[in-house]
C-alpha cells in the first residue's frame, strides 16, 4: 500500500526545518543575551547615578537639642534630585522606623550594616520605581527612587538596537540555507528529470559519475535493478520474436497446403471447414507477424546504429504498391496524397508503422469505401496520415485503441489488436506523437508526425 502524500518524508523540507529552526533559535538566543547583557550594563549605569544623591543627601543629616533633621536647602534639595526624564523622590528614616524627611510612600529598605547600601525594585503611587537604599553610619538610612522612564527607553532602543541586526542576520542565513540546500540537492533534481524524461523501456544504467557519493549506494542497487530488468525483457522479447519466428513457416506450409485443398473437387461440407482452417491460418500468420513486428518495434535500440534520414512520402509509395491489390480484391479506394515529409528515423520501423496503419484502415472499412493516405510537413512538424470511412472510433475509445489487444466492442473484422499498439510503440521509438483526429462525416483519421528535417 502507498504511503499517502503527507506521510512521504522530503529531504529538502528536513534540512531546512533543521537549519532554519536552528538559525532562529541561535538568532533569538544571540538577541535575547545581547539585550540582557545591555540592560544590565544600563541599569548599572543609572543605579550609580543614584548612589550619589544617596550620599550626599547622608552627609546633611544633623543631630541637636531640637532632634534628627536634614540640614539642605530647599532648593539645593531640587537640584539634588532633579531629572528631565523621570521623578526622584528621597526618604529619610531613623533606625526605629520614624520618617525624619523625604516622601512617605516608599517601601521599607531591607536589613543592612552600618555604611552598606542596597538597589531593589518597587512602587510608590501605583508607579514602578528603583530604589539605592545607604544605612549612614549613624545608623539613618537614606532611599533614593526614580521611575523607569530612562531605563524603558533604553531598553526599548538596546532591544531595537540588537534584534534589528540579529534578524538580518538570521534572514541573511535562512537565504543562504535555503540556497546550499536548493544547490546541495541539485544532482538529485537533475537525476530525476534524466529518469523522467526517459521511454519506459530506456533502461540504460545511471551515470555514476554524476552521482553524489551520499547516494551512490542507492544508485548502484539502483543500476543493479535495471541491470536485471533488462536481462528480463531482453529474454522475454527473444522468447516472443523466436515464438513467432518458429510460427510462421508451418503457418505458411499449412496455409499453402489448404489453398491446393480448395483448388481440388470437395463436398460442401468438407469445403466449407477446409475455407475455416484456411481463415483461421490466415489471421494466425497475421498474428504471429504482429507479434514478430512488435517484439522488433519493442526491443532496446542499438545506440551505436544512428537514425537515417527518411522521407515519409518514399514510404507510403512503396506502400501503394504493396498494398493495391488488396484494397482491389476488397473493393476499395486506396487513394494517396504524397508530398515530401522527410524526418531522422529507423527506415525498418517506419514501413512497419505504415503498413498496419494501411493493414487495420482496410480491414475496418467496408466494400466501396475508401483509404487516403497522406504526407507532408505541417507546422514544422512532418506528418503522415491515414483516413478511412469505416465505423470510426468514439471519443471515448481513441486512447485505449492504442493497448495490446484492445478490440472495441461490437467491432467487425478479423484483427488482433495489435496493429494500433505496434503504431504507438514505433512512434516513441521516433520521438514522436500519434493522435486520432475528428474526422468529417463517418470514419477515422490517425495522425502520425515527427521532428521535420529542412
Amino acid at each position: 500500500m502507498s504511503k499517502s502524500p503527507l506521510a512521504q518524508t522530503s529531504i529538502r523540507r528536513r534540512l531546512l526545518v533543521f537549519l532554519v529552526g536552528a538559525l532562529l533559535l541561535m538568532g533569538l538566543v544571540a538577541g535575547g543575551v545581547t539585550y540582557w547583557v545591555a540592560l544590565r550594563s544600563a541599569n548599572d549605569a543609572y543605579d550609580r547615578s543614584l548612589l550619589d544623591p544617596a550620599l550626599d543627601i547622608a552627609d546633611y543629616i544633623r543631630i541637636d537639642a531640637s532632634g534628627a533633621h536634614l540640614d539642605l536647602p530647599q532648593k539645593a534639595l531640587e537640584v539634588l534630585v532633579y531629572d528631565h526624564a523621570d521623578t526622584v523622590i528621597f526618604q529619610v528614616r531613623s533606625d526605629a522606623g520614624v520618617i525624619i524627611s523625604g516622601d512617605a510612600d516608599l517601601p521599607s529598605a531591607p536589613e543592612m550594616a552600618l555604611g552598606e547600601h542596597r538597589f531593589f525594585d518597587g512602587s510608590s503611587r501605583g508607579e514602578r520605581i528603583r530604589l539605592i537604599a545607604y544605612r549612614a553610619p549613624n545608623g539613618y538610612v537614606v532611599q533614593v527612587g526614580e521611575t523607569l522612564n530612562k531605563r524603558d527607553r533604553t531598553a526599548r532602543e538596546l532591544l531595537l538596537a540588537a534584534l534589528v541586526p540579529t534578524l538580518l542576520f538570521a534572514a541573511a542565513s535562512i537565504g543562504l540555507a535555503w540556497l546550499g540546500v536548493a544547490r546541495g540537492l541539485r544532482p538529485l533534481a537533475h537525476m530525476r528529470t534524466e529518469l523522467l524524461g526517459r521511454s519506459p523501456r530506456d533502461l540504460r544504467p545511471i551515470a555514476e559519475a554524476s552521482a553524489p557519493v551520499e547516494i551512490a549506494p542507492v544508485v548502484d542497487a539502483f543500476n543493479e535493478l535495471l541491470r536485471q530488468l533488462q536481462a528480463s525483457s531482453t529474454m522475454q522479447q527473444r522468447f516472443l520474436a523466436d515464438a513467432a519466428h518458429q510460427l510462421r513457416t508451418p503457418l505458411a506450409g499449412l496455409q499453402m497446403h489448404l489453398e491446393l485443398m480448395l483448388r481440388r473437387e470437395l463436398a460442401p461440407d468438407i469445403r466449407s471447414e477446409v475455407q475455416r482452417m484456411h481463415g483461421a491460418t490466415i489471421r494466425a500468420s497475421r498474428l504471429a507477424n504482429q507479434l514478430l513486428a512488435l517484439a522488433k518495434a519493442e526491443s532496446v535500440p542499438d545506440q551505436g546504429k544512428p537514425l537515417e534520414h527518411v522521407d515519409l512520402m518514399a514510404v507510403a509509395g512503396n506502400a501503394a504498391r504493396a498494398w493495391s491489390a488488396m484494397a482491389i480484391e476488397r473493393q476499395i479506394d486506396l487513394g494517396f496524397a504524397l508530398a515530401p515529409a522527410p524526418v531522422l528515423g529507423d527506415p525498418v520501423l517506419l514501413p512497419e508503422l505504415l503498413d498496419n496503419l494501411i493493414d487495420n484502415a482496410l480491414r475496418y472499412t467496408p466494400a466501396g469505401g475508401a483509404v487516403t493516405v497522406g504526407t507532408g510537413v505541417r507546422d514544422g512538424k512532418a506528418v503522415l496520415t491515414v483516413e478511412d470511412t469505416g465505423p470510426g472510433i468514439a471519443a471515448s475509445e481513441r486512447t485505449k485503441v492504442f493497448e495490446r489487444f484492445y478490440r472495441i466492442a461490437g467491432t467487425k473484422g478479423d484483427g488482433s489488436g495489435l496493429g494500433l499498439a505496434i503504431v504507438k510503440e514505433i512512434v516513441d521509438r521516433q520521438k514522436g506523437s500519434v493522435a486520432i483526429d475528428p474526422c468529417e462525416g463517418q470514419g477515422a483519421r490517425i495522425c502520425v508526425s515527427f521532428p521535420a528535417l529542412a
